[in-house]
């Protein structure tokens, strides 16, 4: 009741003044399904919230690319809310680039016990640094294997077996490619296309990323990581990188999904022509709304080798946060608030992303519980990638290890040791803080 008095206090009193404040929330959801989907929930805030308006601006990145948005708020025209890969809010709460969410919560008459308790555990956790709450959760999300079963037909394949074990899966990926005039007119399967990271290859071989206990990174040590790597350079050598480079640009994005060139990509699982992929459980909503009628399509574990993880997946996510500088952090709260919750609720039925809101799970299971349950199955034994305040650091030099590996720049033993080097190099100097 106290929280509600202050808000419509505060509302009413700048609708009497007649002045509105205006905030300016990014994000870099560029698929139709997840941004009409926010654009939905943004337009009922303005709507029940006339005191403030939320203003979006789409701004594509990668999951820590963080200058973009340091040199706009630095000039003034940054935004007031921004969407944050929750495995980085320790590394930018560390490095004093967020406001402290949890101020203006408790400003705003929020009970912070309580607020943490509508989330599940895992995903409050990751928002926290120095016991402070720096971030509210978005979705989480798992990945796992979809494959074409029309397309498993076509090729002779049983479409109810997806491949188990390694050897399957690149027995499979042959069967399933296809080329005319020196071009891919059908690709079987890209490792490292979509969701298929270096952590999921690294944990489905059985790897090691941190030691919690040594506090040393360990994943250039461990052969089974190595292994994954060369086993990433020579699928890349096999079917050279540089023409399925061109395979997937073709369809208006680059192997991670995100769009090129400014047109609206096409995916290209969803067009019948990659037959297989590494993907989250938002898929799903994508298939819903996008694929053809007659789509035809199966989800399986990731297959790793005989020496590997079973059922091997990673939980992620998204957060809500407010930038160092923000003009109008109280509002900002408050919207984050409401996206974190309501808004939650109404983006897990309409994109099928996991939801962090306990209190959002029965909408999703009602669109498509069979799919779903494949998995929140999943969840309970999903790696997560370790919350340290180089976390996203730690990110962007495995990426530029997997790179280098895939285009045949450096070995995989000597990519994972220049990246284990210099990652370890800066959480030293944060271990002795």
């Amino acid at each position: 009741m106290k929280k509600f008095l202050t808000v419509l206090v505060l509302s009413l009193a700048l609708c009497v003044l007649g002045e509105v404040v205006e905030i300016t929330f990014w994000h870099s959801m560029t698929n139709p399904v997840e941004r009409e989907s926010i654009a939905g929930i943004v337009a009922e805030f303005n709507k029940t919230h006339p005191g403030i308006k939320v203003n979006i601006v789409i701004v594509p990145g990668s999951e820590t690319e963080i200058t973009k948005l340091m040199t706009a708020v630095a000039g003034g025209t940054g935004p007031d809310v921004y969407y944050l890969d929750r495995f980085t809010v320790a590394q930018r709460a560390a490095y004093g680039v967020l406001e402290p969410l949890q101020d203006y919560l408790v400003q705003l008459g929020y009970d912070i016990g309580k607020l943490k308790e509508q989330f599940f555990n895992f995903a409050t956790e990751e928002c926290l640094w120095n016991n402070k709450m720096w971030a509210l959760p978005w979705d989480t999300d798992n990945r796992a294997l979809y494959y074409n079963k029309k397309l498993f037909k076509e090729a002779g394949l049983d479409p109810n077996k997806p491949p188990v074990t390694l050897k399957e899966l690149e027995e499979y990926a042959e069967k399933l490619t296809k080329k005319a005039a020196g071009r891919y007119t059908q690709v079987g399967f890209i490792p490292w296309a979509f969701q298929g990271w270096h952590y999921t290859w690294g944990w489905a071989f059985g790897g090691t990323f941190y030691n919690a206990q040594s506090q040393k990174l360990v994943f250039a040590d461990d052969p089974r990581i190595v292994k994954a790597f060369e086993w990433l350079g020579e699928w890349a050598k096999k079917y050279n990188i540089k023409e399925l480079e061109a395979f997937v640009s073709s369809f208006g994005m680059s192997f991670s999904g995100a769009s090129i060139g400014g047109a609206e990509p096409i995916n290209p699982f969803l067009a019948g022509k990659l037959a297989m992929v590494v993907d989250g459980n938002w898929l799903l909503a994508q298939i819903m709304q996008l694929a053809p009628k007659d789509f035809e399509f199966g989800i399986a574990s990731i297959p790793a080798p005989e020496y590997g993880e079973k059922n091997s997946t990673w939980a992620g996510g998204w957060s809500l946060v407010i930038p160092k500088g923000a003009k109008h952090p109280k509002e900002a709260a408050e919207f984050i608030h409401y996206m974190a919750t309501k808004g939650q609720i109404k983006f897990a039925a309409d994109t099928q992303h996991l939801p962090t809101l306990k209190e959002a799970v029965p909408g999703l299971l009602s669109v498509s519980p069979s799919e779903q349950k494949i998995f929140a199955d999943l969840l309970p034994t999903a790696h997560v990638r370790p919350p340290l305040p180089v976390g996203a650091l730690l990110w962007d030099e495995l990426t530029n290890a997997m790179q280098a590996v895939i285009y045949g720049e450096k070995t995989a033993a000597e990519a994972l040791k220049n990246a284990q080097e210099k990652v370890q190099k800066e959480l030293d100097k944060w271990l002795t803080k």
